[in-house]
């Protein structure tokens, strides 16, 4: 059910992620410190796009790092 919700919204999603995303340094990104504030900033940015609906997590299937 959430998920029908989020799909609409997910250009929003993807646009407050490249926003903040395109502000990070590389030193931002370092050790596991760095990917939790990363995984929980994002988090944080989706429920804000998409609420009513929740999302519970954050998946990383890749990070390139230029």
């Amino acid at each position: 059910k959430a998920a029908d919700q989020v799909k609409p919204l997910l250009p929003r999603v993807e646009d407050a992620f490249q926003v903040f995303m395109r502000e990070l340094r590389p030193s931002d990104l370092e050790g596991s410190a760095g990917m939790f504030r990363l995984k929980e900033e994002l988090l944080r940015r989706v429920n804000l796009t998409v609420y009513p609906a929740k999302v519970d997590a954050v998946l990383f299937k890749e990070l390139l790092v230029q």
